[in-house]
């Protein structure tokens, strides 16, 4: 039936798209556990710096090591690319955020197919209450998304962590 083939392409590209979003993790952490003393202070001072730009907040940059006092534009310096470099580059970084992109679109399509059956394979009774434990999960997702940049939000939501803590 029509279902039972939705059902199995939205399973089996969730399954697909979590499996390879895995994989993409781990060689993005290896990827950052490799970078050089100077390649992660260099790291750390440009996102703190780019962070400084998008923020009214007053941030301390930290000075950059020895191996980084050449650059004489700053961190920051419009780095020229052109041609393959740039579109190698562009691809490069992207890479390394393409596992939440993937982990997103598997659970997507994870859920999809698991309504899916719920709703065309189970009694109404059995569909209704599966969408409700689903939705009610909704709230917090969302809550997730919602704290935002705002430094002083974050704060306390850190000190109500630290009070949480344990309350399990």
């Amino acid at each position: 039936t029509p279902a039972i083939h939705a059902i199995n392409v939205f399973y089996i590209s969730g399954l697909t798209f979590d499996i390879f979003s895995a994989c993409l993790a781990y060689l993005t952490s290896r990827w950052f556990q490799r970078l050089t003393k100077a390649e992660k202070e260099l790291l750390q001072t440009v996102f703190v710096a780019r962070e400084k730009e998008r923020s009214d907040v007053k941030i301390c940059i930290p000075e950059p090591e020895e191996s980084w006092e050449r650059d004489k534009d700053g961190p920051l310096r419009s780095m020229k690319l052109g041609g393959l470099d740039r579109i190698f580059i562009t691809w490069y970084s992207i890479s390394l955020f393409a596992p939440v992109v993937f982990l997103v679109l598997g659970i997507a399509c994870m859920v999809a197919g698991l309504y899916t059956y719920t709703w065309s394979q189970q009694t109404l009774i059995v569909a209704i209450l599966a969408s409700i434990a689903g939705l009610s999960t909704l709230p917090f997702i969302l809550g997730v998304f919602a704290i935002g940049r705002e430094p002083e939000k974050r704060r306390k939501i850190i000190f109500q962590l630290s009070r949480m803590q344990g309350d399990w």
